[in-house]
């Protein structure tokens, strides 16, 4: 068996609160932010997408002001209202 050698750098700038709450959400996992990028990585390669619903979130639910107009549809809100985003915007974004 042969020893892959990880070399491939990426670099990303993302708000710091994320990336603090994401770090303790991943230290509870057991996984570094490394790994939990790779294993993201490799799950578009096996999935060919990103491998979670994107949809948007309207200015309310990011807890701002802005005039921006909602583009989900129905099933969408309807979804986030039953909880199915499940705390995805909390004041961190």
């Amino acid at each position: 068996m042969s020893l892959i050698t990880r070399s491939a750098m990426i670099q990303a700038r993302v708000f710091p609160p994320v990336k603090e709450a994401s770090e303790r959400v991943l230290w509870r996992l057991g996984l570094t932010m490394s790994e939990a990028m790779e294993l993201f990585l490799r799950r578009i390669i096996v999935e060919e997408r990103i491998p979670f619903d994107i949809v948007a979130l309207d200015p309310v639910r990011l807890g701002g002001e802005g005039s921006a107009p909602s583009t989900k549809t129905r099933a969408q809100s309807d979804r986030s209202r039953r909880g199915r985003a499940g705390g995805v915007a909390k004041k961190i974004f």
